[in-house]
């Protein structure tokens, strides 16, 4: 008996740890998407998961055994140039949308036509257990017809409208707006009625212009027939969203829509003993400085750069900041440059009080981490609304890089460094965001093989998400009840007035018939009178 229980334990135990074939499919040109993903990937590689990538950013790890890596490197000059486009001129959030879109198309040609990803997707005996793919690319997702498996979405920003809309997570654009809106909260009415008309305008674009324009795209890289990419999206069975309650609003989610946070984050390590000294001895307050791995500092026009460099001339505080060139003229003596900076450990020095940041959600991850106030300065996608995010919740103060002036520039950093309420904010948040159940990656591949245990997870799916949207906010019912009200007002309204028309017809003719009968008697009176 007791061998036939610990048979069943063992039987039970290998069907769980049994290695699935999974196909990861990360294409954004952006480290800091890429950095989101890695430990993911990796992390089911060790777990004896045979495991296929195509990333712009491979490990190379020897170590990884299980894991095989297609790289598409070669797509960071186009993402490069789109970035630096934005340094030009400011765009509206429509020219947003369509710049991305542009974007989009030109990354898929490119790598659709990666030899290595063409031999792969043109395989016939290649098969896969499930797909994890960046849930951005929705070209991506007709890999899931191609190989016929599951798919996960993991996406390193919060949903769009209709992100959210495929999986059919509840989103109200005037108290929720889309992660790439200018503000996250407390809108005021006009605010609400621009972001209801941008969160239809983004799912229309999305659903019948983008995914039209993929469709057509698909067939000359896939060399197979394929469903329509808007019937594909309906069928995630599940989606990893970076995100925590510090950095986003609280709203209700469907049961397949997890929530993870800080996943690239790890322990500070020891700094360069260099750096580690500069740090040191800067005991009146460091300014750390870096606008990210895709709108590079050095990137900056001439005139943005002095403007900056005067600022930091005039500040009583020492200023370390990410340059990505060898060489930076007029540099003050209180400047420090790196073209590279572990900005983890740099953000959890005891001596760094201010971090001057693009807004990217994980540079935003990591100052939480190191409890360091921000002065965010947004240029684009989801930047504008995380920059608003943490100005709201008190702990940044936030710039306009096409307007700002160099007196606003030098105010806003003498605030945040003088004034404590930043930094007492800045620790509230620290300590929500740091406040988790499990550790990132551990939940993140817990749901990955609870899906690859359950064939898919069908069960997780929100059947609301097939229903159309006037069905899903009920205005048929609602066209249906108005209808009703105003046909019975109208119906009573009407029943009413010929009431009161009748009984004015009758109290008329009782009145007309009294006056002649009256009149009648009065003349025969008159008569026998006068015959009298």
């Amino acid at each position: 008996m007791n061998l036939l229980i610990f048979l069943t334990c063992v039987t039970i135990c290998a069907k769980d740890v049994l290695s699935a074939r999974i196909l990861g499919v990360f294409m954004t040109p952006s480290y800091s998407h890429q950095v989101v993903y890695q430990p993911i990937w990796k992390e089911l590689s060790l777990r004896g998961h045979d495991v296929t990538v195509i990333t712009p950013n491979p490990l190379h790890d020897p170590k990884l055994t299980n894991l095989t890596e297609i790289d598409v490197s070669s797509s960071y000059k186009i993402f490069r140039e789109a970035n630096e486009a934005e340094l030009l001129f400011k765009k509206s959030m429509l020219g947003e949308v369509k710049r991305f879109s542009m974007l989009y198309e030109k990354l898929n040609h490119h790598q659709f036509s990666n030899p290595e990803v063409q031999a792969l997707i043109r395989n016939k005996n290649q098969t896969f257990d499930l797909l994890l793919v960046e849930y951005l690319y929705p070209s991506m997702y007709a890999l899931k017809d191609v190989f016929d498996c599951p798919m996960i979405g993991i996406t390193s920003l919060g949903l769009t409208a209709y992100g959210n809309e495929i999986i059919g997570n509840p989103k109200n654009p005037a108290f929720d707006p889309d992660n790439t809106f200018t503000v996250s909260s407390n809108l005021s009415f006009m605010e609400r009625l621009s972001s209801a008309a941008f969160d239809i305008f983004t799912r229309i674009s999305s659903k019948y212009i983008l995914l039209k324009k993929l469709d057509k795209l698909l067939p000359q890289y896939i060399g197979q027939e394929i469903r329509p990419l808007h019937e594909i999206c309906m069928e995630f069975s599940l989606v990893i969203v970076n995100s925590n309650l510090a950095l986003r609003n609280a709203k209700p989610t469907v049961p397949n829509l997890i929530d993870i946070s800080g996943i690239h984050l790890q322990k500070p390590r020891p700094l360069p003993e260099d750096l580690r000294c500069f740090l040191n001895s800067s005991n009146e307050g460091v300014i750390y400085t870096s606008l990210g791995s895709n709108m590079k500092s050095a990137l900056l026009p001439q005139y943005k750069l002095d403007a900056i460099m005067e600022v930091f001339s005039q500040l009583p505080y020492k200023v370390l900041w990410k340059f990505e060139k060898e060489d930076l003229p007029n540099k003050p003596a209180n400047v420090e440059i790196r073209k590279w900076l572990p900005q983890q450990d740099v953000l959890s020095h005891p001596n760094v009080k201010l971090f001057i940041s693009q807004a990217g959600l994980q540079s935003i991850d990591e100052a939480l981490l190191g409890k360091v106030p921000m002065l965010l300065v947004p240029f684009f996608a989801d930047q504008h609304f995380n920059a608003h995010h943490m100005v709201e919740k008190g702990a940044a103060l936030s710039l306009d890089y096409h307007t700002a002036t160099k007196e606003e520039f030098k105010n806003s950093i003498l605030e945040l460094m003088n004034n404590p309420k930043y930094q007492n904010h800045v620790d509230e948040l620290s300590s929500i965001a740091s406040d988790q159940m499990v550790p990132a990656l551990e939940k993140a591949v817990w749901w990955i093989e609870y899906v690859l245990r359950h064939d898919g997870a069908k069960h997780l799916s929100y059947s609301g998400k097939h229903i159309p949207f006037y069905q899903f906010y009920m205005l048929d019912l609602l066209a249906v009840f108005i209808t009703s009200v105003v046909l019975f007002i109208y119906i009573s309204v009407f029943t009413i007035k010929r009431i009161f028309q009748l009984l004015s017809y009758m109290r008329k003719s009782i009145k007309t018939k009294k006056s002649k009968n009256i009149g009648y008697y009065k003349g025969t009176n008159t008569h026998i009178y006068s015959f009298f």
